[in-house]
């Protein structure tokens, strides 16, 4: 606030902060194919069990994102990641969690497009981009380890038996304050 010398105006700028109705999301991109990821485990002494392994090109992608409050969204994408899908995901995560949004994000080809870019322009959405070579900085991250993890050692003939695994494997998932992973 300023008073002016001709009268008492006030004058209010925001430096540093958002409205209270902004919602923070980080979001970020998973891709596992049809087959075994192998991870390391303990067996009994003695024993060594066999995973099957696939060098399948067959998978699914899927665009997760994460809430600063601790909600999360999962969408499974068809077809590879792009800028049309990127686009998509905004709008279900402004139908969510509301218009005003900011995201941030890596820099992946799908997400730094000028389509994706002028989305966010002509909306309420302000994207920060996390820099280049740090997309681990992103708590998003966190909830596909834990996929991974859940996934791992464990084989998956086809897509529906990968889709129906994924799907139960997220609701295991405990998602990171997004400012606590950020500042650790």
């Amino acid at each position: 606030m300023r008073k002016n010398s001709n009268s008492t105006t006030k004058i209010s700028k925001k430096v540093g902060r958002r409205d209270e109705d902004t919602t923070v999301i980080t979001i970020d991109q998973f891709r596992k194919a049809v087959g075994a990821d192998l991870t390391y485990a303990w067996f009994p002494v003695g024993e060594r069990p066999t995973v099957d392994v696939s060098a399948s090109q067959d998978g699914l992608n899927f665009l997760g994102a994460l809430t600063e409050d601790g909600e999360t969204m999962f969408l499974e994408c068809t077809g590879s990641f792009t800028k049309e899908v990127t686009v998509q995901f905004f709008e279900a995560l402004q139908a969510r969690f509301g218009e005003k949004l900011v995201i941030v994000l890596d820099k992946g080809s799908y997400f730094t497009a000028n389509k994706v870019k002028e989305f966010a322009e002509e909306t309420k959405i302000e994207l920060l981009y996390l820099p280049t070579g740090m997309a681990k900085l992103n708590p998003t991250e966190e909830c596909w380890r834990q996929l991974r993890l859940a996934l791992g050692n464990r084989y998956f003939g086809t897509v529906d038996e990968l889709r129906t695994g994924i799907r139960s494997a997220l609701d295991t998932i405990k998602p990171p304050g997004i400012y606590q992973y950020l500042c650790r």
